[in-house]
């Protein structure tokens, strides 16, 4: 199996060392194996792209990491659409994302993967990460954004009818075959973009699971948990309004 990782980052240089750090320590482990990822620059300017470079060879992962800058800043939607048509057109089975602030754990990210390996005989259109609290699991963010990420977790799941726990987490691996059919579906390019493509599939009947996660909260969000989540709803509104009807 062919994986490519999809990392989003808009001015991310001073944050993407954690995550590099936990990429290097993988390399060589058997869950790394057939795992590549793309750092894509969603117009951070020049500087930026080059601090990413350095790090990239300062870290020893040039060998599984690579760098696409966008010319302009189009969203976290954009740049992951923008990663994900490339991946598509290198022939990756699997395509997925982690954020670029290191909240994922490597291992998590591999236990996801792990979890398709298994099922690779079977018809899973994604995966995806879910934060849940629970023995075993280690989930670390401050109460406010616990909370705000719970209303809005269960808004998505009634109003849209899937039993999803958790349709914000950032980390969902999609089959590249099924990925092609709804890729131009999702019309928010900032926040909501991968809860629009997984509701897309959802709605289309597509086999998606979530698995649990080990996550950490991280200094410095540019998402607003008071501003952002309103807006966010809003455009989820209006998607849901414009997918066909089900038989």
């Amino acid at each position: 199996m062919k994986i490519l990782v999809v990392i989003p980052a808009y001015k991310e240089s001073r944050r993407l060392p954690a995550l590099f750090s936990g990429i290097s320590a993988s390399l060589g482990t058997p869950g790394a194996s057939g795992v590549h990822f793309l750092i894509v620059d969603d117009g951070s300017g020049h500087e930026e792209v080059e601090k990413i470079r350095a790090l990239i060879l300062t870290h020893g992962i040039a060998g599984v990491v690579s760098l696409t800058p966008l010319e302009v800043n189009q969203g976290k939607g954009g740049a992951l659409k923008a990663g994900f048509t490339e991946g598509l057109a290198a022939g990756y089975d699997w395509l997925g994302f982690i954020d670029a602030d290191g909240s994922v754990y490597a291992p998590s990210l591999y236990q996801a993967i792990d979890y398709l390996r298994q099922r690779a005989d079977t018809p899973l259109a994604a995966v995806a990460g879910s934060r849940v609290n629970m023995l075993g699991r280690s989930i670390e963010r401050g109460m406010l954004r616990h909370y705000i990420s719970r209303v809005f977790a269960t808004f998505v799941s009634l109003y849209f009818g899937v039993a999803m726990y958790d349709s914000q987490c950032g980390l969902k691996i999609f089959k590249g075959a099924v990925l092609k059919q709804y890729l131009d579906l999702p019309t928010d390019f900032r926040w909501v973009w991968d809860t629009q493509l997984v509701m897309a599939m959802l709605h289309g009947g597509e086999a998606v699971h979530e698995v649990p996660i080990d996550w950490r909260e991280v200094k410095d969000s540019k998402v607003s948990f008071l501003r952002d989540p309103l807006v966010m709803a809003a455009h989820l509104i209006s998607f849901k309004r414009r997918l066909p009807r089900r038989p």
